[in-house]
């Protein structure tokens, strides 16, 4: 038996806790019956329904999250990671082992709610409400886990609180839009037609795998085991596919435009969660120099992947909008090529970030690349334009200008980041004791 799995089982269940939940929720149950004794099949599906939510969803989803950061305040994680475990193991350790006494909870309510909800709707809606139920559980536990170790490189008490703010966010947006999908009309995929319910199932059953893959990964870098970096760019790809998939026409266009805006979210996001350290560059240009390729790859962070890739969906936006000039809507040659702008800012973005975070004297290099595009974004550009209209805004922010010199302009951003961040890397390279 897993080892991790075992021991979170020691820790969740003892021979009160196993005998205490099943008396409160028959007492709860046979209240239930009691207070509508003429139709009671709805309410008990109801109520357990809700039982199952709060045990599974919310006991069971903050033990899966808690059994990191529990330890790291018990300090005890270090044990942990010296071990000999692998990252899959450790995880699904963890997120079956800490949530177990909530899913022993939920599987009591399910005795419950199937027969009841059976009373009142078809056999293949309830298997299927039963499979999400399941499956948003697995979804929000995974989550939660890959929230927690991404946060804990913060080392602050935003690693042990943000992981449920975010969380809750999710909950917010997801559960709206579960329920929203479940009856009615079919929905449009890719050209199939699906039955919301199916598509809400599988949905979700995709939002699962992401999830326990996120997990895995997360665990695997806590670790420090080194892994190809396949599930980034991957999961660009995959939410690429899922969101361009509702377009009912011009799907290339808008797989290029989604693409590019999910490439950039996520390299923003993987760049500024990273540690960006020299040492670790160094690193990783050594294993260049050495043609050692795999040896690189493993070493390489996150963002570069989606940022090579953005450039991918940029050169087929700008492709798959040509084409559309005239029809079916007036498209002016100003925006063209402002997909290639946008991925050469992107670029330059990820080059200052980086000349920040390779100054000795920046104690906060997040702080002050969040400044920076601040001033690039939106101060420079508003101050030029109300000095001397668009022309000059468009040289601070390319964007604004047409789409050929916004691609032109837009490169010598990167250049001038690029020459910027090849003068930090020179000076502050470590002398050598013989010069």
């Amino acid at each position: 038996m897993n080892p991790e799995f075992r021991r979170q089982l020691w820790l969740q269940f003892s021979a009160t806790r196993l005998a205490i939940l099943p008396l409160l929720l028959a007492a709860t149950f046979f209240t239930v019956y009691l207070s509508v004794p003429t139709a009671p099949a709805e309410p008990l599906a109801a109520v357990a329904m809700l039982l199952f939510g709060v045990l599974v969803l919310g006991m069971g989803t903050f033990a899966a999250g808690g059994s990191v950061m529990d330890e790291i305040a018990d300090r005890t994680w270090d044990q942990q990671r010296m071990s000999a475990m692998q990252p899959w193991a450790m995880t699904w350790g963890k997120l079956a082992g800490a949530s177990a006494y909530g899913w022993y909870g939920g599987a009591l309510c399910l005795l419950v709610a199937l027969p009841s909800a059976l009373v009142q709707e078809p056999l293949p809606f309830v298997l299927k409400a039963t499979v999400m139920a399941v499956l948003a559980g697995v979804f929000l536990q995974a989550l939660l886990i890959a929230i927690n170790l991404q946060l804990l490189k913060s080392g602050s008490r935003v690693s042990r609180r943000g992981g449920v703010w975010a969380l809750l966010l999710v909950l917010l947006w997801g559960s709206g839009m579960v329920m929203a999908t479940l009856r009615g009309a079919n929905i449009g995929w890719w050209g199939q037609s699906m039955g919301r319910l199916d598509f809400a199932l599988a949905s979700l059953a995709l939002f699962t795998v992401c999830a326990l893959v996120a997990a895995w990964r997360s665990m695997a870098e806590v670790l420090a085991v080194r892994q190809l970096p396949w599930a980034w760019p991957a999961l660009a790809l995959v939410v690429t596919a899922y969101i361009s998939g509702f377009a009912w026409a011009q799907r290339v266009p808008v797989v290029g435009v989604v693409g590019l805006s999910v490439c950039a979210v996520l390299t923003y996001f993987a760049l500024l969660t990273e540690p960006q350290t020299r040492p670790h560059w160094q690193r990783v240009l050594n294993r260049a120099s050495a043609a050692q390729w795999q040896a690189l790859l493993l070493q390489l962070p996150r963002w570069p992947t989606t940022l090579v890739l953005a450039f991918v969906f940029a050169v087929v936006s700008a492709m798959a909008l040509e084409p559309l000039a005239t029809v079916p809507w007036t498209l002016s040659n100003a925006v063209l090529l402002q997909p290639v702008a946008f991925a050469l800012l992107l670029g330059r973005d990820c080059a200052l970030a980086l000349f920040f975070a390779f100054s000795p004297q920046t104690r906060r290099p997040v702080m002050a690349f969040a400044v920076l595009m601040l001033v690039l974004y939106a101060l420079l550009p508003w101050l030029l334009r109300s000095l001397g209209g668009s022309a000059l805004a468009g040289l601070a922010l390319p964007l604004f200008g047409n789409g050929m010199v916004a691609m032109v302009i837009a490169a010598g951003h990167l250049g001038v980041a690029l020459w910027l961040l090849r003068w930090r890397w020179q000076t502050t390279a470590p002398r050598s004791n013989g010069a």
